[in-house]
């Protein structure tokens, strides 16, 4: 039997997720000492140093450490699974990562629906690049991610939650915006917002390839909405494939969504989590609960 504990499990796990032994005890409801006590005797147990601690640098994982951190993390979840609320109701907490322009429309749906549901279960939030929440997936930071089924890495598995076409966006006083369809060669001469985040990029460098138009690139930014605040203020249009319930931007502006023809093909956007780690009780639920709440979100409102 191993001589460490569960409570150095949740203690270490604790402190590589907010790399200091204070924030740490802070989120344990412990002391900073009793935090670090536990970090010790479990590297004593274990016979290695998992953390390096320097003052005003926090706490950083040695490779033993990042080696442990995806078990500690599978451990401690499925040491929950084993413990469920007293009237045998789903408990503990999940990570759940979003995509960031996805995160808005679809994050605070699935914490209201799923903890409505499940009110023993918290879920917290990761948002982020794609890069970003695939690197959370595998260093086990977060349980499972929403993002787009393009560039996938590791050993993942996946559902698709739903699929959405590319669109145009235009100023809602563009000669082109009464119209149900536009063709990109339409709008090829006039200055073009380019949201330069992966992979929305390198979609809407794809189908600018496929439809043989070169995109007359006047801004670039990886914000999101100001992306659309340009395309508001009429300088320019912009290609998107997240979609608003609203037509008004941050600042007030209104732009219009035109389909584009011929349509392309559509972008899958799916949940992804761990194939090694296993799948907990909790996120067997999720997977099983989120794609049919997904559809009913989006029957009527497209976004």
């Amino acid at each position: 039997m191993p001589d460490f504990t569960l409570r150095q499990l949740e203690c270490f796990v604790a402190v590589a997720d907010a790399a200091t032994i204070a924030a740490a005890a802070e989120q344990l409801h412990a002391s900073p000492s009793a935090v670090g006590a536990a970090i010790e005797e479990l590297e004593r147990h274990l016979g290695e140093r998992l953390t390096v601690r320097r003052r005003a640098h926090g706490v950083t994982l040695t490779s033993a450490g990042s080696a442990l951190l995806p078990r500690a993390r599978a451990l401690l979840t499925a040491a929950a699974d084993l413990q469920p609320a007293a009237d045998g109701a789903l408990a503990g907490s999940l990570v759940v990562g979003c995509y960031e322009t996805l995160a808005p429309s679809l994050l605070p749906r699935i914490v209201e629906g799923f903890e409505a549901e499940h009110p023993a279960v918290r879920v917290r939030l990761a948002e982020g690049s794609q890069h970003e929440l695939l690197d959370g997936l595998e260093s086990g930071l977060i349980d499972a991610a929403i993002l787009y089924e393009r560039d996938l890495r590791g050993d993942l598995d996946t559902i698709v939650l739903y699929r959405l076409p590319a669109h145009v966006l235009l100023p809602a006083d563009h000669r082109l915006a009464g119209a149900d369809r536009v063709r990109l060669a339409d709008l090829a001469e006039e200055p073009f917002v380019q949201y330069n985040v992966e992979p929305a990029w390198q979609n809407t460098q794809a189908l600018f390839t496929a439809t043989g138009v070169r995109p007359n690139v006047r801004y670039v930014t990886g914000n999101y909405e100001l992306a659309r605040s340009l395309v508001g203020r009429g300088l320019g249009y912009t290609v998107l494939v997240q979609r608003q319930a609203t037509d008004r931007t941050y600042e007030g502006g209104r732009v219009a969504v035109c389909e584009i023809d011929p349509q392309p093909q559509p972008t899958t956007i799916v949940l992804a989590w761990p194939r090694e780690t296993g799948r907990s009780r909790l996120l067997r639920t999720l997977v099983r609960w989120a794609p049919g709440q997904v559809q009913k979100w989006r029957t009527g409102v497209r976004g």
